[in-house]
Protein backbone atom coordinates (compact mmCIF):
# COMPACT_ATOMS: atom_id res chain seq x y z
CA UNK A 1 0.00 0.00 0.00
CA UNK A 2 2.77 2.47 0.90
CA UNK A 3 4.57 1.88 -2.35
CA UNK A 4 1.42 2.39 -4.43
CA UNK A 5 0.85 5.82 -2.86
CA UNK A 6 4.44 6.79 -3.64
CA UNK A 7 4.08 5.62 -7.26
CA UNK A 8 0.85 7.59 -7.70
CA UNK A 9 2.20 10.83 -6.21
CA UNK A 10 5.27 10.57 -8.43
CA UNK A 11 3.08 9.91 -11.48
CA UNK A 12 0.97 12.98 -10.65
CA UNK A 13 4.03 15.15 -10.22
CA UNK A 14 3.05 16.01 -6.64
CA UNK A 15 6.09 16.81 -4.48
CA UNK A 16 6.29 14.72 -1.33
CA UNK A 17 8.70 13.62 1.34
CA UNK A 18 8.67 9.96 2.24
CA UNK A 19 9.58 9.22 5.85
CA UNK A 20 10.40 5.64 6.81
CA UNK A 21 9.33 4.89 10.37
CA UNK A 22 11.14 2.27 12.42
CA UNK A 23 8.94 0.83 15.14
CA UNK A 24 10.29 1.70 18.55
CA UNK A 25 11.89 4.96 17.37
CA UNK A 26 8.96 7.41 17.20
CA UNK A 27 11.05 10.35 18.44
CA UNK A 28 13.44 10.06 15.51
CA UNK A 29 10.56 9.90 13.05
CA UNK A 30 8.87 12.95 14.57
CA UNK A 31 11.97 15.09 14.00
CA UNK A 32 11.80 14.39 10.25
CA UNK A 33 8.24 15.68 9.79
CA UNK A 34 8.18 19.06 8.05
CA UNK A 35 6.69 22.16 9.71
CA UNK A 36 3.81 22.63 7.24
CA UNK A 37 1.70 20.84 4.65
CA UNK A 38 -0.19 17.58 4.59
CA UNK A 39 0.93 14.65 6.76
CA UNK A 40 -0.48 11.24 5.84
CA UNK A 41 -0.36 8.35 8.30
CA UNK A 42 -0.81 5.27 6.12
CA UNK A 43 -2.15 2.30 8.10
CA UNK A 44 -2.76 3.49 11.65
CA UNK A 45 -2.40 0.05 13.23
CA UNK A 46 1.23 -0.23 12.12
CA UNK A 47 2.05 3.30 13.31
CA UNK A 48 0.57 3.02 16.79
CA UNK A 49 3.79 3.84 18.63
CA UNK A 50 4.31 6.90 16.41
CA UNK A 51 0.78 8.29 16.73
CA UNK A 52 0.86 7.68 20.50
CA UNK A 53 4.19 9.49 20.81
CA UNK A 54 3.05 12.44 18.69
CA UNK A 55 -0.05 12.93 20.81
CA UNK A 56 1.87 12.70 24.09
CA UNK A 57 4.30 15.45 23.09
CA UNK A 58 1.29 17.78 22.66
CA UNK A 59 3.10 19.56 19.81
CA UNK A 60 1.82 17.60 16.84
CA UNK A 61 -1.57 16.98 15.31
CA UNK A 62 -4.98 18.56 14.95
CA UNK A 63 -5.06 22.07 16.42
CA UNK A 64 -1.46 21.89 17.65
CA UNK A 65 0.39 22.87 14.47
CA UNK A 66 -0.21 24.26 10.97
CA UNK A 67 -0.36 20.92 9.19
CA UNK A 68 -3.35 18.89 8.01
CA UNK A 69 -3.16 15.42 9.52
CA UNK A 70 -4.75 12.61 7.53
CA UNK A 71 -5.05 9.03 8.76
CA UNK A 72 -5.78 5.89 6.76
CA UNK A 73 -7.24 3.01 8.76
CA UNK A 74 -6.88 -0.11 6.63
CA UNK A 75 -7.77 -2.90 9.04
CA UNK A 76 -10.82 -4.00 11.01
CA UNK A 77 -11.45 -1.57 13.83
CA UNK A 78 -14.53 -2.90 15.64
CA UNK A 79 -14.60 -6.58 16.58
CA UNK A 80 -11.07 -7.37 15.47
CA UNK A 81 -9.59 -10.54 17.03
CA UNK A 82 -6.23 -8.81 17.32
CA UNK A 83 -5.40 -6.88 20.49
CA UNK A 84 -5.75 -3.10 20.83
CA UNK A 85 -7.25 -2.58 17.36
CA UNK A 86 -9.75 -0.01 18.61
CA UNK A 87 -7.13 1.72 20.74
CA UNK A 88 -4.71 2.07 17.82
CA UNK A 89 -7.33 3.77 15.69
CA UNK A 90 -8.31 6.02 18.62
CA UNK A 91 -4.70 7.17 18.97
CA UNK A 92 -4.54 8.14 15.30
CA UNK A 93 -8.01 9.72 15.31
CA UNK A 94 -7.03 11.89 18.27
CA UNK A 95 -4.14 13.17 16.19
CA UNK A 96 -5.76 13.61 12.77
CA UNK A 97 -8.25 16.00 11.22
CA UNK A 98 -9.75 13.27 9.05
CA UNK A 99 -9.44 9.48 9.08
CA UNK A 100 -10.38 7.54 5.95
CA UNK A 101 -11.38 4.04 7.01
CA UNK A 102 -12.33 0.75 5.36
CA UNK A 103 -14.33 -0.58 8.30
CA UNK A 104 -17.92 0.67 7.87
CA UNK A 105 -18.50 0.24 11.61
CA UNK A 106 -15.54 2.40 12.65
CA UNK A 107 -17.03 5.85 12.05
CA UNK A 108 -18.46 6.45 15.55
CA UNK A 109 -15.17 5.56 17.25
CA UNK A 110 -13.23 7.97 15.01
CA UNK A 111 -15.79 10.73 15.58
CA UNK A 112 -15.55 10.26 19.35
CA UNK A 113 -11.86 11.19 19.16
CA UNK A 114 -12.62 14.45 17.34
CA UNK A 115 -11.64 13.44 13.82
CA UNK A 116 -13.87 13.45 10.74
CA UNK A 117 -14.55 9.85 9.62
CA UNK A 118 -14.65 9.14 5.88
CA UNK A 119 -15.71 5.63 4.90
CA UNK A 120 -14.17 4.55 1.60
CA UNK A 121 -13.84 1.20 -0.11
CA UNK A 122 -10.45 -0.24 -0.77
CA UNK A 123 -8.99 -0.01 -4.27
CA UNK A 124 -6.57 -1.31 -6.88
CA UNK A 125 -3.23 0.25 -7.71
CA UNK A 126 -4.11 0.62 -11.39
CA UNK A 127 -0.56 1.59 -12.33
CA UNK A 128 0.72 -1.80 -11.15
CA UNK A 129 -2.14 -4.27 -11.56
CA UNK A 130 -2.60 -4.23 -15.33
CA UNK A 131 -3.68 -7.28 -17.26
CA UNK A 132 -1.42 -8.16 -20.20
CA UNK A 133 -3.19 -11.32 -21.34
CA UNK A 134 -6.44 -11.82 -23.17
CA UNK A 135 -8.99 -13.93 -21.31
CA UNK A 136 -8.57 -16.78 -23.81
CA UNK A 137 -4.81 -16.90 -23.12
CA UNK A 138 -5.23 -17.52 -19.40
CA UNK A 139 -5.20 -20.92 -17.67
CA UNK A 140 -8.81 -22.22 -17.26
CA UNK A 141 -8.52 -22.78 -13.50
CA UNK A 142 -9.51 -21.11 -10.24
CA UNK A 143 -6.45 -19.70 -8.46
CA UNK A 144 -5.92 -18.48 -4.89
CA UNK A 145 -2.83 -17.00 -3.25
CA UNK A 146 -2.73 -15.99 0.40
CA UNK A 147 -1.41 -16.70 3.86
CA UNK A 148 -2.07 -20.29 4.79
CA UNK A 149 -3.78 -20.96 8.14
CA UNK A 150 -1.43 -22.42 10.76
CA UNK A 151 -1.90 -23.36 14.38
CA UNK A 152 -4.92 -21.98 16.21
CA UNK A 153 -6.91 -19.58 14.04
CA UNK A 154 -9.29 -16.83 15.17
CA UNK A 155 -11.93 -14.63 13.60
CA UNK A 156 -11.86 -14.35 9.84
CA UNK A 157 -8.82 -16.61 9.63
CA UNK A 158 -10.81 -19.42 11.20
CA UNK A 159 -13.30 -19.13 8.35
CA UNK A 160 -10.43 -18.98 5.87
CA UNK A 161 -9.02 -22.23 7.26
CA UNK A 162 -12.34 -24.08 6.85
CA UNK A 163 -12.90 -22.78 3.32
CA UNK A 164 -9.37 -23.54 2.17
CA UNK A 165 -9.60 -27.10 3.47
CA UNK A 166 -12.83 -27.53 1.50
CA UNK A 167 -11.35 -26.58 -1.88
CA UNK A 168 -7.62 -27.25 -1.70
CA UNK A 169 -7.81 -30.67 -3.36
CA UNK A 170 -10.37 -29.93 -6.06
CA UNK A 171 -9.54 -30.59 -9.67
CA UNK A 172 -9.31 -27.29 -11.51
CA UNK A 173 -8.17 -25.43 -8.39
CA UNK A 174 -4.63 -24.10 -7.95
CA UNK A 175 -3.07 -22.19 -5.06
CA UNK A 176 0.16 -20.79 -3.67
CA UNK A 177 1.28 -19.75 -0.19
CA UNK A 178 1.70 -15.96 -0.11
CA UNK A 179 4.91 -15.74 1.94
CA UNK A 180 7.39 -15.57 -0.93
CA UNK A 181 9.63 -12.51 -0.42
CA UNK A 182 11.73 -13.63 -3.38
CA UNK A 183 8.88 -12.81 -5.79
CA UNK A 184 8.82 -9.28 -7.17
CA UNK A 185 5.51 -7.43 -7.48
CA UNK A 186 5.82 -7.73 -11.27
CA UNK A 187 5.96 -11.53 -10.99
CA UNK A 188 3.01 -11.55 -8.57
CA UNK A 189 0.91 -9.54 -11.03
CA UNK A 190 1.98 -11.77 -13.92
CA UNK A 191 1.00 -14.85 -11.91
CA UNK A 192 -2.50 -13.58 -11.17
CA UNK A 193 -2.88 -12.49 -14.76
CA UNK A 194 -2.35 -16.08 -15.82
CA UNK A 195 -5.69 -17.50 -14.57
CA UNK A 196 -9.24 -17.12 -15.82
CA UNK A 197 -10.72 -17.26 -12.30
CA UNK A 198 -9.42 -15.85 -9.01
CA UNK A 199 -10.68 -16.71 -5.51
CA UNK A 200 -10.86 -14.40 -2.48
CA UNK A 201 -10.92 -15.89 1.02
CA UNK A 202 -11.76 -13.95 4.23
CA UNK A 203 -9.12 -11.85 6.00
CA UNK A 204 -9.05 -9.37 8.87
CA UNK A 205 -9.36 -6.49 6.40
CA UNK A 206 -13.06 -5.54 6.42
CA UNK A 207 -15.38 -5.21 3.45
CA UNK A 208 -14.21 -5.62 -0.11
CA UNK A 209 -10.45 -5.86 0.19
CA UNK A 210 -7.71 -4.58 -2.10
CA UNK A 211 -7.30 -8.14 -3.36
CA UNK A 212 -10.91 -8.11 -4.56
CA UNK A 213 -10.28 -5.02 -6.69
CA UNK A 214 -6.89 -6.30 -7.88
CA UNK A 215 -8.52 -9.50 -9.09
CA UNK A 216 -11.21 -7.58 -10.93
CA UNK A 217 -8.51 -5.48 -12.60
CA UNK A 218 -6.88 -8.66 -13.87
CA UNK A 219 -9.91 -9.35 -16.03
CA UNK A 220 -10.63 -12.66 -14.30
CA UNK A 221 -13.81 -14.25 -12.97
CA UNK A 222 -13.76 -13.23 -9.30
CA UNK A 223 -15.17 -15.52 -6.58
CA UNK A 224 -15.87 -13.24 -3.62
CA UNK A 225 -17.21 -14.04 -0.13
CA UNK A 226 -20.20 -12.12 1.26
CA UNK A 227 -18.98 -9.19 3.35
CA UNK A 228 -22.15 -7.71 4.83
CA UNK A 229 -20.98 -4.24 3.72
CA UNK A 230 -22.37 -1.97 0.99
CA UNK A 231 -21.53 -2.90 -2.59
CA UNK A 232 -18.88 -0.68 -4.17
CA UNK A 233 -20.30 1.82 -6.65
CA UNK A 234 -21.19 0.37 -10.04
CA UNK A 235 -20.55 -3.27 -9.11
CA UNK A 236 -23.30 -5.89 -9.01
CA UNK A 237 -23.23 -9.43 -7.64
CA UNK A 238 -23.82 -11.95 -10.40
CA UNK A 239 -23.01 -9.44 -13.12
CA UNK A 240 -19.45 -8.37 -12.33
CA UNK A 241 -18.38 -11.12 -9.89
CA UNK A 242 -19.64 -14.31 -8.23
CA UNK A 243 -20.46 -14.41 -4.53
CA UNK A 244 -20.52 -17.20 -1.94
CA UNK A 245 -21.50 -17.58 1.71
CA UNK A 246 -18.30 -18.02 3.77
CA UNK A 247 -20.27 -19.92 6.43
CA UNK A 248 -21.06 -22.71 3.97
CA UNK A 249 -17.85 -24.35 2.67
CA UNK A 250 -19.91 -26.81 0.64
CA UNK A 251 -21.37 -23.96 -1.43
CA UNK A 252 -17.86 -22.73 -2.21
CA UNK A 253 -16.84 -26.24 -3.24
CA UNK A 254 -19.74 -26.34 -5.71
CA UNK A 255 -18.92 -22.86 -7.01
CA UNK A 256 -15.23 -23.61 -7.58
CA UNK A 257 -16.09 -26.91 -9.29
CA UNK A 258 -18.67 -25.24 -11.52
CA UNK A 259 -16.44 -22.34 -12.57
CA UNK A 260 -13.33 -24.47 -13.16
CA UNK A 261 -15.36 -26.83 -15.37
CA UNK A 262 -15.82 -24.02 -17.91
CA UNK A 263 -14.57 -20.54 -16.94
CA UNK A 264 -15.19 -19.28 -20.48
CA UNK A 265 -18.92 -19.06 -19.63
CA UNK A 266 -18.06 -16.06 -17.46
CA UNK A 267 -15.85 -14.20 -19.95
CA UNK A 268 -18.30 -11.28 -20.31
CA UNK A 269 -18.57 -10.98 -16.52
CA UNK A 270 -14.78 -10.83 -16.18
CA UNK A 271 -14.33 -8.15 -18.83
CA UNK A 272 -17.17 -5.95 -17.60
CA UNK A 273 -16.00 -6.28 -13.98
CA UNK A 274 -12.53 -5.16 -15.04
CA UNK A 275 -13.91 -2.12 -16.84
CA UNK A 276 -16.02 -0.98 -13.87
CA UNK A 277 -13.14 -1.50 -11.47
CA UNK A 278 -10.61 0.52 -13.46
CA UNK A 279 -13.11 3.29 -14.14
CA UNK A 280 -14.29 3.64 -10.55
CA UNK A 281 -12.11 1.90 -7.94
CA UNK A 282 -8.43 2.75 -8.42
CA UNK A 283 -6.17 4.43 -5.88
CA UNK A 284 -6.48 7.59 -7.95
CA UNK A 285 -10.24 7.59 -7.32
CA UNK A 286 -9.78 7.11 -3.57
CA UNK A 287 -7.17 9.88 -3.30
CA UNK A 288 -9.58 12.16 -5.14
CA UNK A 289 -12.38 11.27 -2.70
CA UNK A 290 -10.11 12.01 0.26
CA UNK A 291 -8.76 15.21 -1.28
CA UNK A 292 -12.26 16.53 -1.99
CA UNK A 293 -13.36 15.73 1.57
CA UNK A 294 -10.39 17.70 2.92
CA UNK A 295 -10.95 20.60 0.51
CA UNK A 296 -14.59 21.01 1.57
CA UNK A 297 -13.49 21.49 5.19
CA UNK A 298 -10.59 23.91 4.72
CA UNK A 299 -11.01 26.82 7.10
CA UNK A 300 -13.73 25.09 9.14
CA UNK A 301 -13.86 22.83 12.21
CA UNK A 302 -10.20 23.28 13.07
CA UNK A 303 -8.88 22.64 9.55
CA UNK A 304 -6.20 25.05 8.26
CA UNK A 305 -7.39 27.69 5.80
CA UNK A 306 -7.32 27.32 2.02
CA UNK A 307 -4.49 29.89 1.90
CA UNK A 308 -2.27 27.99 4.33
CA UNK A 309 0.58 25.78 3.16
CA UNK A 310 -1.51 22.75 4.10
CA UNK A 311 -4.53 24.06 2.18
CA UNK A 312 -2.36 24.77 -0.86
CA UNK A 313 -1.04 21.18 -0.72
CA UNK A 314 -4.59 19.83 -0.85
CA UNK A 315 -5.53 22.12 -3.75
CA UNK A 316 -2.38 21.17 -5.64
CA UNK A 317 -3.17 17.48 -5.24
CA UNK A 318 -6.70 17.95 -6.63
CA UNK A 319 -5.42 20.07 -9.50
CA UNK A 320 -2.93 17.40 -10.54
CA UNK A 321 -5.62 14.72 -10.35
CA UNK A 322 -7.92 16.83 -12.53
CA UNK A 323 -5.20 17.40 -15.12
CA UNK A 324 -4.31 13.72 -15.38
CA UNK A 325 -7.83 12.33 -15.01
CA UNK A 326 -8.87 9.73 -12.46
CA UNK A 327 -8.50 6.57 -14.50
CA UNK A 328 -5.41 4.42 -14.62
CA UNK A 329 -3.95 4.82 -11.18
Amino acid sequence: MRESWAVLLKDLGVPYRWIVHREGEPGKTAKKIGPQGLVILLNDHHLADLSGHLRQTNRYGRGRDERIWLGLSTERIVGSPFPASEEKTRWAAGLCHLVAHFDPFGGDLIRQEGAVPLFIHQYVDGLTFRSRKKFEEKIPKVFWVGKLPSGKTVGEYDRRARLWEAVRGLQGFSWREACRPDLSIAKVVLERDGYQALLNLPSNCPGYTATFFEHLAMGAVVLQYQTGTPLPQGLQTGRHFLEYDPEQPGRLTDLVAGVSADPSRFRAMALEGREVCLNTHTLRHRVSEIGEALFRRLGTDGFPSADSAAGQAVKNLLQQLARRGRSGG
